[in-house]
């Protein structure tokens, strides 16, 4: 990893981070798989979920610089979860519908969940899914997430130490 990132002029803002990795979340929704998978993985398929995103901001949260300048090191924008903590309580878009902002591709998750409707009909609740989504850059995504590794593994050898003294 490159240490850059961690110094004071580079630092990738710590929101940005997951608290709670996506490979963990399933199992606590375990009873409510296709609503959590509709909210991470559905919803950035969805064109008006997808165009909300982008809208937020101009600028890439975690480099600082503006999205969708053609000057800019890394012009590919990346829609970053800093949290999965978060259920879809819409409904399933037909495979035809408009709405869809692209095919799932390979083993991606295939539905898409309405977010027009419930943007409409629960504005609140919409917001806060936008809310835990930022545009980012591809690149700068690529780092967020070699921070959040070197972050887990540092709690893991911190939790393994507690365990150890117990023994």
């Amino acid at each position: 990893m490159n240490k850059t990132f961690f110094r004071k002029e580079k630092r990738i803002p710590l929101f940005l981070v997951p608290k709670v990795r996506k490979r963990h979340v399933p199992p606590i929704y375990k009873d409510h798989e296709t609503a959590w998978k509709l909210f991470a993985e559905g919803a950035l398929r969805n064109k008006v979920f997808h165009d909300d995103v982008l809208s937020r901001g101009s600028k890439c949260l975690a480099c600082g610089q503006p999205l969708n300048s053609g000057k800019t090191k890394y012009p590919h924008i990346e829609k970053h979860h800093h949290c999965y903590i978060r259920l879809c309580t819409g409904t399933i878009l037909p495979n035809d519908s408009a709405d869809i902002y692209r095919e799932a591709k390979n083993s991606e998750f295939p539905y898409v969940p309405d977010c027009r409707q419930c943007k409409a009909n629960n504005p609140d609740y919409y917001e806060g899914c936008i809310k835990k989504i930022f545009p980012v850059h591809g690149k700068c995504h690529g780092h967020i997430h070699e921070v959040e590794k070197v972050l887990f593994d540092r709690l893991s050898e911190k939790l393994k130490a507690v365990f150890s003294s117990y023994l």
